[in-house]
């Protein structure tokens, strides 16, 4: 019975994404706790959803390697919160790319890292229930 040379590396390969996408709580500097806290003062959490409408966000701010938060063109009093499960490592300093040929982003599907200069895809990350933040009174 012959053995293959590439079962082990294969299974390392594929087993290294899982490392990264756990439940391990992402911590955030001072200074990013406090831009998130300013990022949603004056709103109230909703009710998480599943998915949202990838065409009406057009802004998306990254909080850390804990945090994307999507702001509405159509409502600019709702703003999308986003905890990647185990985070979504240095996207603030590179480019989130989601491949799934859809108008929504959804729970549970996965966004690709890539560095901006070389083109690479460097890690993914997989998102959560997007939480709505809105803003309360006048």
């Amino acid at each position: 019975m012959r053995k293959s040379i590439f079962a082990l590396p294969l299974a390392i390969i594929l087993a290294a994404p899982a490392a990264n996408s756990g439940t391990a709580e992402v911590k955030l500097s001072e200074k990013d706790q406090a831009k998130f806290e300013k990022k949603i003062a004056g709103r109230e959490a909703g009710k998480p959803v599943s998915c949202i409408n990838r065409i009406d966000q057009k802004n998306m701010t990254v909080i850390g390697d804990k945090y994307l938060i999507y702001g509405r063109s159509g409502n600019p009093k709702t703003i999308y919160v986003n905890e990647p499960y185990g985070g979504c490592r240095d996207v603030d300093r590179h480019t989130l790319v989601t491949v799934r040929p859809s108008t929504r982003l959804c729970r549970g599907e996965i966004a690709q890292v890539q560095d901006r200069p070389s083109g690479a895809f460097i890690d993914s990350c997989s998102f959560s229930s997007f939480v709505p933040y809105t803003k309360t009174g006048g």
